[in-house]
């Protein structure tokens, strides 16, 4: 399961286009508060390009409640922290000769763009940014772990996938309406 929540939540970060832009806003302003903790133009600038990074900000609230939600149930998350042999992998730029992966291409240019804007080397960048996403899925497996249970699946089965996105997405919707009062947008 922690596969699939992983590539789920990393696919869309990397191949999502849209229209909106962060030109505007400095890096330390706050895009929303989430029961009193910022989410600022910068965290978001850091997951996801300039013009696509406020498509974002809904998803950046859901993750920052279930980031709050786990450390208000004092839940451990140090189990879905991706092993040492993992994160070391991901932590790794692909190849620049990466002629028929896909997929490799993307992220090299995604962390070479990245990169460049943030005033880093794409290693760097890259490092990093495998840290970050490898923080917010162990919260994210945490919490689902502890609402649904850990039942083990077959990501062939597009059923079980299906029902698996409807649970997590109704989860989500339930902690947003409960929270609705303590969230505050302050960009658009």
């Amino acid at each position: 399961m922690l596969k699939v929540v992983q590539l789920s939540i990393l696919i869309p970060f990397i191949f999502m286009v849209g229209c909106s832009g962060l030109s505007k806003y400095d890096d330390n302003e706050a895009a929303a508060i989430v029961k009193g903790q910022e989410i600022t133009v910068g965290d978001l600038r850091f997951l996801y390009p300039d013009d696509t990074a406020l498509d974002y900000l809904e998803s950046a609230i859901e993750v920052e409640l279930v980031k709050q939600e786990v450390k208000e149930m004092d839940l451990d998350i140090s189990s879905n922290l991706s092993d040492e042999k993992n994160r070391n992998e991901f932590k790794k730029l692909p190849p620049k000769n990466t002629k028929k992966d896909e997929g490799g291409k993307q992220i090299r240019k995604f962390a070479k763009a990245q990169a460049k804007k943030l005033d880093m080397t794409p290693e760097d960048f890259q490092r990093e940014y495998a840290n970050k996403i490898n923080e917010r899925n162990a919260y994210i497996n945490t919490y689902l772990e502890e609402k649904l249970g850990d039942a083990e699946a077959d990501v062939n089965d597009e059923n079980w996938i299906e029902e698996f996105g409807e649970e997590y997405h109704n989860l989500l919707e339930k902690l947003v309406d409960e929270n609705e009062d303590e969230i505050e947008i302050l960009i658009d």
